[in-house]
């Protein structure tokens, strides 16, 4: 009996701990993209949380704290308690759980630029982005360069100026319309050009109706051939973030175009909807949005949830602030109208407009970004078409002709 007594109270304990334990989130890993002057951080926790933030300033160092409250750490990061860096900005990260309930990370800095955090939804983690000294307008960890302001060449180490060729007459207002961002204030050019071919791997993206056409297949080859055209009439650098059929996490897919300092990122897709007769092509920006059919797409390809997209609007309208969405749209333009003015020359190929979504893959980007779903493999004869390698190399070659279009119009042509 006293036996039967002790299981009892055995199991009773097992029991109640394990609903304990369901009470606090559990941080499950970090993961990490480390570049020269760039490193992305990526907290996974097994549900939502409250965090809380504080830096520490020193002679020396720059340290920066989260800490997760109601979290625990899970037996990897126990025994993994530190991640050391080779880098000349970030020395490392410590894991540790500070209290009973509250799980802290803190991130270590010898020099820093910025750093900016934000949560993203199903599965829940926390993204922090720290930048070194790089700045976008030339200067890479105290390196001699130098950028070009109206008549004249201003090095930022030595702060001296050369003559250089004045910018033409009409090339950008200067009398702080908000239509016109810094990027065209400045007159800057494009020189590296970041292509994501959506999905891969284990992510098969959308699969045709009819004839079962693979989305991350399709839209592989259209950014290969993207890639060859830019490369062959232009001097432009381009990266790839996949070459071939291999799985990133949306999160690494941006950290990789800021940490080449890339002026350009587009993300390649093909689509799918309910509605069997739609089918063409649209391209799109990141902004908060009401439209059904934005919310439907950007939830297709965020692989979550149109409730999460909707949790995304605080994060948004922070992201709405910056100039570069004025360029994300005008580039989202110029791409949509010179692909369609360029297939219609074969096709009889639909306009399904210029939209803004929240997409994942786009937030993050430090450029100008846009998401072009090349068309519909839920319609037969939109898939027939994506299926025809003389097809995607239009596609490929009008999204070019955009890029050309865009960059042209920096310059006031």
């Amino acid at each position: 009996m006293n036996k039967r007594k002790y299981l009892i109270l055995f199991f009773l304990f097992l029991w109640g701990n394990s609903l304990f334990s369901t009470n606090y989130a559990i941080l499950k890993d970090i993961r990490y993209f480390s570049y020269k002057d760039y490193t992305r951080v990526v907290l996974d926790l097994s549900k939502p949380i409250q965090y809380k933030e504080k830096e520490l300033k020193e002679k020396r160092r720059v340290r920066f704290f989260l800490d997760l409250k109601n979290t625990i750490l899970s037996k990897k990061l126990k025994e993994k308690k530190r991640i050391v860096f080779r880098k000349d900005y970030i020395r490392e990260i410590r894991i540790g759980q500070f209290k009973k309930n509250i799980a802290r990370v803190v991130l270590e800095f010898k020099e820093v630029k910025e750093k900016k955090h934000f949560a993203l939804k199903q599965p829940y983690r926390i993204v922090i982005d720290i930048y070194g000294t790089h700045d976008e307008n030339g200067i890479i960890n105290g390196s001699k360069k130098t950028i070009k302001v109206g008549k004249k060449n201003i090095n930022k180490k030595t702060g001296k100026t050369s003559i250089s060729k004045p910018i033409k007459k009409g090339t950008a207002k200067l009398d702080g319309d908000k239509k016109y961002s810094m990027a065209r204030q400045l007159a800057l050019t494009v020189k590296r050009i970041v292509i994501d071919p959506g999905h891969g791997g284990k992510d098969p993206g959308t699969i045709g109706k009819y004839y079962k056409t693979k989305e991350k297949t399709v839209v592989l080859d259209i950014a290969k051939r993207l890639e060859y055209y830019i490369k062959r009439y232009t001097k432009i650098r381009v990266y790839m973030t996949r070459k071939t059929d291999v799985f990133i996490p949306l999160e690494e897919r941006t950290a990789f175009a800021n940490s080449k300092h890339a002026d350009l990122f587009i993300s390649i897709h093909a689509n799918s909807a309910k509605n069997r007769k739609a089918y063409g092509l649209e391209t799109f920006w990141l902004n908060f949005t009401t439209d059904s059919h934005s919310i439907m797409v950007a939830a297709k390809e965020n692989a979550s949830s149109s409730r999460s997209i909707w949790e995304l609007k605080g994060l948004l309208k922070k992201i709405t602030l910056t100039s570069k969405l004025i360029e994300s749209r005008i580039f989202a333009q110029k791409v949509q109208y010179s692909t369609l003015y360029y297939l219609r020359r074969y096709y009889r190929y639909p306009d399904y407009k210029v939209r803004k979504a929240p997409f994942y893959v786009l937030i993050g980007a430090s450029m100008p970004s846009i998401l072009v779903e090349t068309g519909f493999l839920s319609n037969k004869t939109n898939e027939k078409l994506l299926r025809m390698p003389s097809f995607r190399n239009r596609i490929a070659y009008g999204i070019f002709l955009g890029v050309q279009r865009y960059i042209k119009s920096l310059n006031g042509k």
